[in-house]
């Protein structure tokens, strides 16, 4: 242990606008027990819709992230221009409609990271804004990057504002998935028939300040971010996933199930997500705990749910009592949950969040009230573990056609997977780079839970959406299909990573205007936080043929010597080409040079590289090298002492 840290993280202001309402309307509305879907003409649904005025030169989106900053942060006196705050933006889609004005020539506009840039300008912000899209589980992750950025010391106080839109690019797409109800949706009742799509924003005030807090006080107290590496648009049918996310978050806050005093779930009322949600809860011993979900009052909102459905949450813990699921009358679920159409008392003042979604993802986040012991002291153990990238792969360049070159790419790898051809490009992509940086060093021996892939990119998933818009504006009988609309998640592709190598564990997707090392950087963090041990992490570019795939793979140094000396054996015979050479023919204390294994000065260069590749090392001068290159176990040693 090099340190420990006594922080906690508390939920300053917050601010939410919903179909019902601001914030005490919405939440004035649930306690009467009214719900806010109604009949959309436009989309022939029922939906959850926003009556916005748009502020000049801003779309409906930016409007409404603006007006939900402007209103938390006008009650308390952190500015997003002061360098210990971090802007943290959760959306699916953002502005994605802008595609009907030009499908084939998207404006800038249509990008994420332009409209996070362009509100965080309103505001002066001093550092970058994170934009994190992780399909339906994305208000929740930005919990939890909030949550291990400021456990980390970089800021003090993060912003999080989540949001999202309905357009005729959303709700075709979910139409076409046949998980549209004809009427108002009814959360885990047994006449359940599918979501109704909603319409929101919301923004939350995170601080390690307790000054900055709100009485009666909450703290964020754990939370964590899983993959079911099942399937890319349907639930696991163990809810496995859901329950090590629920898991790995309570273990965090230190809790049990005996803690909790209700659960906030997702609860889209579409019939396999609703059965996986029940037995992960059962696994996590949360079954019998009061629960409610709030989609059958305001709608499924997208990027924006996890964090509207979280303030209200926190609402809920200070009234002491929870609202009912609008439209359940009885359940049919494999088993049983403690789910009431009224209100709820509850005893304890602990809610666990949960969010699942496209991408096999799910998220979970504990809210610890007032009454909590643990409330004063929260005790951080900040582990020593350095971070050795084992292994770094581009996929390169070429003249052909994109579909040209990846099919042979493909075909190299000897593979029969059928399932390869109907990804979209930038899935294929990020296929063969993972495949190839893989094959120069693996995670087999890593815990599935215990593996991680975080990516970022610019362009999200805008490539697919060109393909799902398309059709759309066809107005084809058949309608829009679900094979092209799943693919408009980024975080798909890093889904359907986490199927194949079999990832469970974080797996975050970052958007930003270049690539900065925030995929990276967060990699490595999780990584000192002991949340994983090995991360697939990088840049996931693609765009109309054009493709930029550069990723590394970081893992949790050892403490062995003997594993160590057995690691740069290894690298020693791949990268010098010593193909007639074994680890076991190499003598660990004999020299390299000359009468021992025989190298020479470029095999030295090599070395070099070698130490900076895989170890983070750089090496000022040739003489310096001298006695660290002696042999395999003087490096060994030196790698010790000063890697990074």
């Amino acid at each position: 242990m090099v340190g420990k840290t006594e922080v906690n993280i508390y939920i300053g202001t917050t601010s939410i606008y919903t179909c019902l309402g601001n914030k005490f309307e919405t939440l004035a509305a649930m306690n009467r027990g009214r719900g806010g879907l109604s009949f959309n003409k436009q989309f022939s649904m029922f939906t959850g819709s926003l009556e916005v005025e748009m502020m000049e030169t801003y779309t409906r989106f930016e409007s409404l992230m603006i007006d939900q900053l402007i209103e938390v942060l006008s009650r308390t006196n952190i500015k997003l221009s002061d360098p210990s705050v971090q802007l943290i933006i959760s959306t699916t889609k953002g502005n994605v409609e802008l595609l009907e004005e030009d499908v084939d020539h998207p404006s800038e506009r249509t990008f994420l990271y332009t409209s996070a840039e362009l509100v965080a300008a309103r505001f002066s912000a001093s550092n970058p804004p994170i934009v994190i899209s992780n399909a339906c589980i994305s208000g929740v992750s930005s919990f939890v990057v909030a949550r291990e950025l400021l456990l980390s010391g970089r800021f003090k106080h993060a912003v999080v504002v989540g949001c999202d839109v309905l357009s005729e690019f959303i709700t075709s797409g979910f139409a076409s998935f046949k998980s549209i109800s004809e009427k108002p949706c009814r959360p885990y009742d047994a006449q359940r028939d599918g979501l109704s799509l909603g319409e929101a924003c919301g923004a939350v005030v995170l601080t390690t300040d307790i000054s900055r807090a709100v009485s009666p006080y909450i703290r964020l107290a754990g939370g964590a971010i899983t993959n079911d590496a099942n399937h890319i648009s349907a639930p696991s049918r163990t809810g496995d996933g859901l329950f090590y996310a629920i898991r790995s978050a309570m273990a965090e806050a230190g809790l049990s199930a005996d803690d909790i005093g209700f659960v906030n779930s997702h609860g889209t009322a579409t019939r396999y997500n609703d059965e996986m949600e029940s037995k992960a809860l059962a696994l996590s011993g949360l079954n019998t705990k009061p629960l409610n979900s709030l989609k059958g009052h305001i709608g499924h909102t997208l990027g924006a749910s996890g964090v509207v459905e979280t303030v209200l949450a926190v609402e809920q813990l200070r009234q002491g009592y929870i609202v009912g699921t609008y439209g359940f009358k009885e359940s049919d679920l494999p088993h049983p949950l403690a789910i009431s159409s009224g209100k709820q008392k509850i005893t304890k003042a602990c809610c666990v969040k949960t969010a699942s979604g496209f991408g096999g993802c799910n998220a979970a986040i504990v809210l610890e009230g007032s009454d909590s012991a643990k409330l004063t002291t929260e005790n951080h153990n900040i582990l020593p573990q350095k971070v050795n990238v084992v292994a770094k792969y581009t996929l390169p360049q070429s003249d052909k056609a994109f579909a040209d070159y990846i099919r042979v790419e493909f075909k190299q790898l000897g593979e029969s997977n059928l399932k390869f051809y109907k990804m979209s490009d930038m899935s294929k992509a990020l296929y063969i780079a993972v495949e190839r940086l893989l094959a120069i060093e693996g995670f087999s021996e890593i815990e599935p839970t215990r593996r991680a892939i975080i990516l970022a990119n610019r362009s999200a998933s805008i490539d697919s959406d060109i393909a799902h818009q398309q059709i759309v504006s066809q107005r084809l009988p058949e309608g829009p299909s679900p094979a092209v609309f799943v693919y408009t998640l980024a975080n798909v592709s890093a889904g359907e990573m986490c199927i194949r190598h079999k990832i469970q564990g974080d797996n975050t997707f970052f958007i930003e205007n270049r690539d900065s090392g925030l995929a990276e950087d967060y990699a490595r963090l999780l990584i000192a936080r002991d949340r994983a041990d090995a991360v697939i992490c990088g840049w996931c570019e693609y765009l109309k043929g054009e493709w930029n795939v550069d990723l590394k793979l970081l893992k949790k140094y050892t403490t062995d010597m003997e594993q160590l000396i057995g690691e740069l054996k290894e690298h020693l015979i791949e990268e010098l080409n010593l193909e007639e050479i074994t680890p076991e023919d190499i003598d660990s204390e004999a020299p390299l040079f000359r009468d021992g294994l025989g190298l020479d000065s470029i095999d030295a260069l090599e070395i070099i590289l070698i130490l900076e590749k895989y170890y983070g090392i750089k090496l000022s001068n040739s003489a310096e090298a001298k006695p660290i290159f002696y042999s395999v176990k003087t490096l060994a040693e030196y790698i010790m002492k000063n890697r990074k």
